[in-house]
């Protein structure tokens, strides 16, 4: 709703008015949050995120960021087996599929097989505390869980996450210590 200054009622806001301004809050944390995650994929994971929200305008909560990060992870998902499903068939059809890899610095590297030997799921939830800034609250929207099942969860991701830094050979001779714990969410 919105007033106006002559003291008559606030006026509802039109679906149009109200998408407007959740795409104007919203649209460079998914971005950003597309672009961590799946850079090729980045504009395809906004675009259905937010035609998504535009479609089920009515639908989105008060709190709109956690479900729009949750929109944009199932995009993402959705638009990540599509994209091995296309590999696969382009597998098969190729005689010898080219074999690429992504050389980054020695900690970039460190932080990546760390993270890459967890599950998706451990993953996910650092990822949307580490990276995308989201408290405890925030990502039990996002994923679909209590509160207290992400405090549990996220505690245990951190732990196998420092396990898998641990063992990384590299850890040895690393520049950054490991740091327990962290910053309580607030609720």
């Amino acid at each position: 709703m919105t007033s106006n200054s002559k003291g008559e009622l606030p006026r509802m806001l039109t679906r149009e008015e109200r998408f407007n301004g959740l795409h104007e809050r919203n649209f460079e944390a998914i971005r950003r949050y597309a672009l961590r995650r799946a850079p090729a994929l980045a504009d395809d994971i906004v675009s259905e995120t937010f035609l998504v929200a535009w479609r089920r305008i009515d639908d989105v909560p008060d709190d709109e960021r956690p479900w729009l990060f949750g929109v944009a992870r199932n995009a993402r998902l959705n638009l990540e087996r599509s994209r091995r499903r296309q590999q696969a068939v382009v597998s098969r059809l190729a005689a010898d599929p080219a074999d690429s890899t992504d050389e980054a610095d020695g900690r970039r590297e460190t932080v990546a097989a760390a993270l890459s030997s967890l599950s998706e799921r451990d993953r996910e939830l650092l990822l949307l505390h580490a990276w995308e800034g989201l408290n405890r609250r925030e990502i039990a929207a996002v994923v679909g869980c209590s509160v207290a099942n992400v405090s549990v969860r996220l505690h245990r991701a951190r732990s196998r996450f420092a396990a898998a830094l641990a063992v990384e050979p590299r850890q040895a001779h690393a520049p950054f210590p490991l740091i327990n714990g962290g910053a309580p969410d607030v609720l």
